[in-house]
């Protein structure tokens, strides 16, 4: 996963002590699952206008720049360089902004490139107001590949602050095409239940 320009975006955000993860499915080997995508979505964490201009600036010192004018209030914006472009998001999903218990839960994938933890990415996949099959395909493959290190208690409780507990439910119906899987199913179901 070797990217200049996001390699540049992991650099200067932990300088500036900026919580910053990689979304979208730049993301999914993290999580066990494999899928090829060539879009680079980051998200970082930045509280203050203040500190988004620090961050623009400090990349455009590396030469990457943005031909928009970022706002604090917007979701995302686009910079451009080293040969490459990538998406910024302000805010992990589109439905909802970062919290305190998802920043404490943020994971290192590898040396200084950072993800959500398994519950909050299955979450922004789950509440996206434009969800799509892939984004439910990500979760099905998501939960097969880590049923037995999900902390089920905190997925439940993030699914259910969100509104998006019956979603889930009804997509693990999806399962239901054959035994095998619709063994997993309800072993997964179980899980989740009991948590």
């Amino acid at each position: 996963m070797k990217n200049n320009i996001l390699e540049t975006i992991f650099e200067i955000s932990s300088d500036l002590n900026i919580p910053t993860v990689i979304l979208g499915g730049l993301a999914l080997p993290a999580y066990n699952v494999a899928r090829t995508t060539l879009d680079i979505d980051v998200c970082i964490y930045v509280k203050s206008q203040k500190k988004l201009d620090l961050f623009l600036n400090t990349l455009k010192e590396k030469e990457i720049i943005s031909h928009q004018n970022p706002k604090i209030q917007q979701d995302l914006f686009v910079v451009f360089g080293l040969n490459s472009e990538a998406e910024i998001w302000l805010k992990p999903c589109d439905s909802f902004d970062w919290d305190d218990q998802m920043v404490k839960k943020i994971k290192q994938f590898f040396e200084n490139v950072y993800v959500l933890s398994i519950e909050d990415f299955i979450l922004t996949k789950l509440a996206r107001m434009d969800r799509s099959s892939i984004d439910i395909s990500d979760v099905l493959q998501i939960l097969i590949a880590n049923k037995d290190i999900i902390d089920w208690k905190y997925l439940k409780y993030r699914l259910e602050w969100k509104g998006l507990a019956n979603d889930f439910k009804e997509i693990m119906k999806s399962f239901d095409i054959n035994d095998n899987l619709r063994e997993i199913s309800n072993e997964i179901l179980k899980k989740y239940n009991n948590s």
